[in-house]
């Protein structure tokens, strides 16, 4: 056998009896454990040194935090302690194995266990996977049944007065003169500016003069005959005339009763006969008649207060108590303004129920108010005297607060020489027309700006079809401002605050916690912004107020709460020579909030287009932005519904319209013809709330409010935005019916 076998059966044979005397070691040292008492333990070694650094953790997978590394290995084994102690059975212990866990002594040191290994590095985050293609669109499904007929609705108010038929042709005829054949052509009768647009109302001032003149022609000469429409007479002093001959009529010293409609007909035997149309407006101040100043009644009971106003343009009425409060409809207190009579002629009545003492100590007043005057009259409830008998009607004192209307006189009394009007040299008519329309409208994306998409997102859709009549609030002298409230507040009692900004006071805005405060006007509490702001076409919106920086670009965001400021500029520099907004020139920009978020409407640069642009309230950036090309400058104001731009013809005529609405979401013009009015002919503000479905308006210092009603709309089988194909099914639902109308 060679000497290398031997070595290793040698060290095979020593390696196995090492093995066995450990494990019988370790073996024995777990029963003494288990038996025996723990000893005294001995003194703490000192610190080992440290281990070697942990290898490091496997690489993790992608997205996924790495594994920790391995334990490191353990600490080199402390310094061989003293001799130990002898033990129970008077043995030392065996010391460990180099490189392994010593087997500590019975009173050895304990080694330092080594530092843990650092955990490995994350693995690094995946790439996010691409949307996919959306798919085509499904094939349209086959059209339901027809349903049931629907209920019959409401009757429609009376149509409008038709306009007169163009006159026909003229006929001829040949007749024998003398026993020659003489030919001669008859013309049937024709006024000059008869088949004009309708004309506008001819306006004239209570104790004023007036004539109308008919300009007919015709051969042989046509007789004109006057005649006042509704088969009303003609009011001419003393006398009541059913008609009046003559191509001129004169009206001296205009009265209130002389308002109405005025017809001129033509006529000489030739048919058709020519007519022409006149609408007399009369403008005079309010007029307030009480019949029953003091009211008695007894405690517990109702008291019924009334006045009869006349006025003309129509007048804001509203009633008011001594100590300032504007009275509102309620449990309390019952108000009808709305039996109108006639053109200028209405009835107010306050109904006060359940009488208490206190109700006694204030007067109250009948308001109305038009751009001419405001009058107020007064009344007063007092208690009943047991025995006394109630004041018979007879007996009561008729209270006249304003001035009566001017006798009249007939033409004989005065007649002044003719007024000479001097022509209209430029003639520019308000408001988008349908020529506007039809030739020169379109739209398009603002520029070349990258948008998200988010501005497809659309809560509510809809088309306006009333606006109501204003309701009066307050007063202040400022002609321009704007009051506000929020729409989208984070507490439900912030609905009920009123902001309000003034334009000769730019740096500060005002809060009133209520209507009483703000009818006061006590304000609360004072902002004062960073950042004075410029217009008066102001937002407040989900606790912030928003506006136009002056002299900038910016839109400002001013946290109510917090009191900071954040901007977004818009897409170009400010230019100080681009023209501000509408007819009216107050404001650079006009903001706008309606249930589908805020909206900020402002010149293009360089053109008299209108720029519409949806903003994310929360981000301050723009989610898209509209260029419209309809000049700005021939609208008085507009406003955004349910993502529907509105434009109200004009600002300062009493009476107007909106005929331009245009879908922003789908690029879709819309059919409207709303009235509108302006009762002090100076609205500066329109802003819409959605909350209470209300415009917003401030009109020569007066603050109203009109109510709106609306048909929720849909659109089916859009195609995709970039197409611009917007080619759809429109679908109208009226929310007072529910039935769905397809066009």
């Amino acid at each position: 056998m060679e000497e290398n076998d031997i070595t290793e059966i040698i060290s095979e044979k020593f390696s196995r009896v090492s093995t066995d005397r450990e494990k019988a070691l370790e073996g024995y040292c777990k029963k003494v454990h288990q038996f025996c008492p723990p000893g005294q333990p001995g003194p703490v070694g000192p610190p080992g040194s440290q281990g070697p650094k942990g290898e490091r953790g496997d690489k993790g997978f992608p997205g996924v935090p790495g594994q920790m590394g391995h334990r490191g290995l353990p600490g080199l084994p402390g310094e061989k302690g003293s001799q130990g102690r002898p033990g129970l059975d008077g043995r030392d212990g065996i010391p460990g194995e180099p490189g392994l866990d010593g087997m500590p002594g019975r009173n050895g040191y304990d080694g330092v266990p080594g530092v843990n290994g650092k955990p490995g590095l994350s693995g690094k985050d995946g790439r996010n996977g691409t949307d996919g293609r959306p798919g085509l669109p499904g094939p349209q499904g086959p059209p339901g049944p027809l349903g049931p007929k629907g209920l019959t609705g409401p009757k429609g108010k009376p149509g409008r007065h038709g306009r007169d038929g163009d006159p026909g042709k003229p006929g001829g005829t040949f007749y024998q003169i003398n026993g020659k054949n003489v030919s001669e052509l008859l013309i049937p009768p024709s006024i000059a500016g008869a088949q004009m647009n309708p004309m506008g109302p001819v306006v004239v001032h209570e104790g004023e003069n007036i004539r109308l003149h008919c300009s007919a022609i015709g051969n042989p000469n046509p007789h004109v005959t006057w005649l006042k429409l509704g088969k009303r007479p003609i009011s001419r002093g003393a006398w009541q005339d059913t008609g009046v001959a003559g191509h001129t009529l004169n009206v001296t010293r205009v009265n209130r009763v002389h308002m109405g409609q005025y017809k001129c007909v033509a006529d000489n035997g030739i048919p058709p006969q020519a007519s022409q149309t006149f609408n007399l407006e009369v403008y005079f101040p309010p007029l307030i008649r009480i019949y029953n100043q003091v009211v008695e009644v007894t405690t517990g009971s109702s008291a019924v207060l009334e006045c009869e106003t006349e006025a003309f343009p129509d007048s804001i009425r509203y009633w008011e108590r001594s100590d300032g409060r504007l009275l509102e409809n309620g449990n309390k207190y019952q108000i009808d303004n709305s039996l109108d009579r006639d053109l200028y002629k209405a009835r107010m009545q306050l109904n006060i129920t359940r009488v208490h003492p206190s109700d006694m100590v204030y007067k109250y007043y009948c308001v109305s108010k038009n751009e001419l005057k405001t009058i107020r009259g007064e009344l007063q409830i007092q208690e009943q005297q047991l025995g006394r008998p109630r004041q018979q009607f007879g007996e009561k004192k008729t209270s006249i607060y304003g001035n009566l209307p001017p006798e009249q006189v007939s033409e004989e009394d005065l007649c002044g020489p003719p007024v000479h009007c001097p022509e209209c040299e430029t003639c520019s008519a308000s408001g988008v027309s349908l020529i506007d329309l039809i030739s020169r409208w379109n739209i398009r994306k603002f520029g070349n700006i990258k948008y998200d998409a988010d501005y497809l997102n659309r809560t509510t859709n809809c088309v306006l079809y009333a606006v109501g009549k204003p309701v009066y609030h307050r007063y202040t002298d400022h002609n321009n401002g704007c009051w506000m409230r929020d729409s989208s507040p984070h507490v439900e009692k912030d609905s009920e605050k009123i902001w309000v900004t003034q334009d000769d006071d730019s740096k500060h805005l005002y809060q009133f916690d209520n209507k009483t405060m703000f009818r006061r006007n006590s304000p609360s509490k004072t902002y004062t912004l960073s950042y004075p702001f410029q217009g008066n076409a102001h937002v407040i919106y989900n606790g912030s107020f928003f506006y136009h920086a002056k002299s900038t670009n910016k839109i400002i965001k001013f946290n109510l709460v917090n009191n900071n400021s954040y901007n977004l500029s818009l897409p170009f520099p400010y230019l100080s020579n681009v023209s501000n907004l509408y007819s009216g020139q107050y404001n650079y920009m006009d903001f706008s909030v309606d249930d589908n978020g805020l909206w900020v409407i402002f010149p293009v640069p360089e053109s008299n287009n209108t720029a519409v642009m949806k903003v994310d309230a929360n981000m301050m950036k723009y989610n898209y932005i509209w260029n419209v090309s309809i000049n700005h400058h021939r609208v008085g104001e507009m406003f955004i519904v349910c993502g529907v731009l509105y434009a109200v013809d004009s600002v300062t005529d009493r009476n107007t319209k909106i005929r331009f609405a245009l879908d922003l979401y789908n690029e879709k013009l819309l059919d409207v013809n709303l009235a509108f009015s302006n009762p002090f002919r100076k609205t500066t503000m329109i802003g819409y709330n959605h909350r209470n479905k209300e415009l917003y308006t401030w009109d020569k210092g007066n603050q109203l409010t009109y109510p709106v009603r609306y048909h929720e709309l849909g659109y089916h089988n859009l195609t995709d935005r970039d197409d611009k194909s917007l080619t759809s099914e429109f679908v109208q639902r009226d929310t007072g019916t529910g039935y769905d109308i397809y066009r």
